[in-house]
């Protein structure tokens, strides 16, 4: 799932055009408001051109108290950005529990290392696509372990004080 603007900077495009070569039942849920009629009228014809294994389902604007129930549904966040100052959603995400696959460009680094996701680069879109597939055929027990990687890098991040003020700071700019 995604939690974002459709929007070339959210990079929905490209998240969608890595869906195409995937095997196995993928369902990509999209949650975020339209910020550019032409790039969303692209992006609607990407997922078209997808096979049938592969659905894509644009949701529109969520409401901000739905956002945890709709990561809780999610097996991970798929985001992969031009780039983040922060990333909230990435953080509800990862309280949520769920893995990330985002770009390199968020503050958000070494999720694989931390057993929490993949922050990978853009220019090399085959490893989204090898990751995405390795999240479709990753057994219950791997995902519990990322599930359990997320719920802790997101623990320890609201126990860390600077991590917090470093949050707050960024509404007060």
């Amino acid at each position: 799932m995604s939690v974002a603007q459709i929007s070339p900077e959210k990079n929905t495009l490209f998240a969608i055009e890595r869906l195409q070569g995937i095997a196995g039942e993928v369902r990509f849920d999209l949650y975020g408001t339209v910020y550019d009629q032409a790039y969303s009228k692209r992006c609607q014809e990407a997922a078209s051109k997808l096979p049938p294994n592969i659905e894509v389902h644009w949701h529109g604007h969520i409401e901000q108290e739905r956002v945890a129930r709709a990561l809780a549904e999610a097996h991970a966040l798929y985001m992969p950005s031009m780039g983040e100052n922060f990333g909230h959603t990435l953080l509800e995400a990862l309280i949520a529990g769920r893995p990330l696959l985002i770009s390199d460009r968020t503050p958000w680094k070494e999720l694989e290392r931390k057993q929490a996701g993949w922050d990978l680069p853009l220019e090399e879109p085959k490893r989204f696509e090898e990751t995405l597939q390795r999240l479709v055929d990753m057994s219950p027990t791997d995902h519990s372990a990322l599930v359990g990687g997320a719920s802790e890098l997101g623990a320890r991040y609201l126990s860390d004080p600077a991590g917090v003020q470093r949050s707050l700071a960024l509404f007060s700019q």
